[in-house]
């Protein structure tokens, strides 16, 4: 099927779909079981749960952690409608978000940046660990108001429990364990949590490791073990109306890139996060405060183990919000966002300079009931400033930065609204499209920069309908994505035969060489999509869940053409099943087809399509009052097939693994 007829097919489902809704057969008062209120922290107004939130977005709980969790945060994710991964083996692949990805796309924890490096380079890891988290809030299109420039794209949001909130019920021990068979996966994970008088505390390790994995067809994938180890420590003081608390974070990981050059990274990351809310505070309805210091670093290995390039990151950030009470009808939100880093490289790939980065905005987010719904308005602006090292002659860029949003919540029922939203949102280039010059061997590129590039200036429209009601969840979304000097980097033809370029490390053309010349430029482009996420989950016999999306991603300059590694249109299904007494056995099993793509840019090649069997069965064991343990079995690519993912650098070289088998408990003591 080519690439037009799948995305034609994902929009004709999704149509299908609000056409089915509408008509009303989705009645939740006939389904005995009740959906928990779900919190997204990432929003702006307190006690906001997903119905409410007028960003597209959504949730990943626990269960759902559990059963999709892999070595990475983006291949965790991958499950999630308008959701793919950058695939840059197990150790350092980064959400991909309705075709968007690198430094438009943000990675947080607990509502503070991880502050890495993981957007100059798809080899280089995020720094959340997913092992420990509560649940990983999602929000789709342009979270730039809350969460900066940055966050164009999306926003990935991971919620731990690093700092208390609240005090527990005595002492409490939760524990994971899991291993497999394709990529011999060792994980172990322990959080323990009590309180003393008005102060909490939380501790947590985690320890997950991974051997080189087995392909489909290929045997097992050179140089793509992973070793990742987590450990934290926090305090809170709990008050009665809120809680400030401070926490301590070490994580490690050493893990190998797939690639011809066998180089790995030994990586890590020392962070103190402070993190606070008070509520009803001098007349206002609630003030949050957040903060953190990241000292990052990691070596580039070669095949050899000696030490290629080491690459450090120091940075610091700080944000507050105030909450308003209505006033006029309107509530509103205030807040200030300052982050500052200084990046160096040193060694024999250091292809993007020492560079200073500062950044601080102001933003403002009001909302009130209107008619039947409620609309929401909101504005930042904010400063980027870029300043390499004293040593170089790169110039140094300030960019001011103007972000304003509308929506307006239609409330259909309780349990449903429709939303219309408009963002107009501001991207300063990154340093690495800025300044890099260079061979990057783990995306085997020859990297140009362009240091007079324009910001990027987004207009972004997207109308969604949720439903979240007892069993029933439904969200549906379709949205379009102009944007004026957007940043990619471009392959070039400069001998012009017809052939991209392929240079060696000096950036000469030359046979046998293996660099792809890529060259950092500003186009016009159009991403335009649609996404569907439906389930029915009661609490005993027979269920399913389904999904869908599909991307498109153009230059609208007058050569035109298709962006690169551009998300391929997908669509999945799955029965599940709940029985036993408050449903204790749980079971599922379902397919995700992944089309063909063959829209591709300039000098790219299409990706065949595939389809993945996955299945899983759990028993929940309540031994004890409030404790109990979960045992399950999960089984991933069932059916054994050769999988390449388009999104990625590394498909000619790294398939996804072949047949997994995984057994786990997680316990509550």
């Amino acid at each position: 099927m080519t690439a037009n007829r799948s995305a034609h097919f994902s929009l004709s489902l999704l149509a299908a779909a609000l056409a089915t809704i509408g008509a009303g057969p989705l009645q939740a008062q006939s389904v005995p079981a009740k959906t928990d209120k779900v919190i997204v922290t990432a929003s702006p107004f307190a006690d906001q749960d997903e119905l409410q939130a007028v960003q597209p977005g959504v949730v990943v709980g626990k269960d759902a952690l559990i059963r999709d969790r892999a070595a990475s945060l983006g291949d965790t994710l991958t499950t999630q409608a308008g959701i793919q991964s950058s695939s840059f083996g197990p150790g350092a692949s980064r959400p991909v978000i309705r075709g968007l990805d690198g430094p438009r796309i943000k990675t947080a924890e607990n509502g503070v940046g991880t502050m890495d490096v993981g957007t100059i380079s798809p080899d280089h890891a995020v720094t959340a660990e997913v092992l420990g988290a509560r649940q990983i809030e999602i929000l789709r299109g342009p979270a730039t108001l809350l969460y900066g420039s940055g966050a164009i794209g999306g926003l990935v949001n991971v919620v731990t429990d690093r700092i208390p909130q609240s005090h527990t019920d005595g002492l409490r021990l939760l524990t994971e364990a899991r291993l497999s068979n394709a990529e011999r996966t060792r994980d172990f994970g322990a959080q323990l949590r009590s309180s003393a008088g008005p102060i909490a505390f939380t501790g947590e390790f985690s320890d997950r490791r991974t051997s080189d994995y087995e392909t489909a067809n290929d045997g097992k994938l050179a140089n793509s073990a992973t070793a990742t180890r987590n450990a934290s420590f926090g305090a809170s003081y709990i008050l009665n109306n809120g809680f400030v608390g401070i926490g301590l974070n070490r994580f490690q990981s050493v893990y190998g890139i797939p690639s011809p050059d066998a180089a790995s990274i030994d990586m890590k990351r020392d962070r103190v996060e402070l993190l606070g809310e008070l509520n009803d505070m001098i007349g206002l309805e609630r003030i949050r405060f957040s903060a953190a210091n990241n000292n990052y670093q990691h070596a580039e290995l070669e095949s050899t183990g000696a030490v290629g390039t080491v690459f450090r990151n120091k940075s610091s950030s700080a944000r507050f919000d105030l909450q308003t009470r209505p006033m006029a009808g309107w509530r509103t939100v205030i807040g200030a966002d300052f982050e500052q880093g200084k990046f160096s490289a040193v060694g024999e790939e250091t292809i993007v300079p020492q560079t200073d980065t500062k950044s601080q905005a102001l933003f403002a987010v009001t909302e009130r009931q209107l008619g039947p719904g409620r609309v929401e308005i909101g504005a930042r602006i904010e400063n980027v400033k870029h300043t390499p090292g004293v040593d170089t002659a790169l110039p140094g860029r300030i960019f001011s930065l103007g972000n304003g949003s509308i929506a307006y919540q239609y409330v259909l029922t309780p349990t449903s609204a429709i939303t219309a939203s408009f963002n107009h949102a501001e991207r300063a280039p990154a340093i690495e499209e800025l300044y890099s010059k260079g061979a990057h061997i783990a995306t085997l590129t020859f990297d140009l920069g362009n240091a007079q590039l324009a910001k990027e200036r987004s207009q972004n429209f997207d109308l969604s309908y949720k439903l979240q009601s007892n069993a029933w969840s439904v969200r549906a979304s379709v949205y379009r994505n102009t944007v004026k000097n957007f940043i990619y980097g471009a392959s070039v033809d400069a001998n012009g035969d017809g052939v991209a370029d392929r240079v060696n490390i000096k950036g000469e053309i030359a046979p046998d060489a293996e660099l792809l010349k890529r060259e950092f430029k500003n186009v016009n482009a159009r991403l335009t999509g649609a996404e569907l996420s439906l389930a029915y989950a009661p609490t005993q016999g027979l269920g399913f869940t389904s999904m869908a999306d599909t991307v498109r991603g153009t230059i609208t300059n007058v050569d035109g053409g298709n962006l690169p590694r551009i998300s391929p249109s997908r669509i999945g299904g799955k029965l599940t099943w709940r029985g036993g007494s408050d449903g204790s056995w749980y079971a599922d099993g379902g397919a995700t087809h992944v089309f063909k793509q063959d829209r591709v840019a300039a000098f790219e090649t299409a990706t065949p399509g595939y389809t993945r069997i996955d299945a899983s069965v759990r028993y929940r064991w309540a031994y004890a009052a409030n404790k109990s343990a979960d045992i399950y079995l999960l089984g991933k690519n069932l059916s054994n097939r050769d999988m390449r993912v388009h999104t990625s650098f590394l498909k000619d070289f790294a398939p996804l693994p072949g047949r997994s088998v995984f057994v786990g408990v997680t316990a509550t003591y």
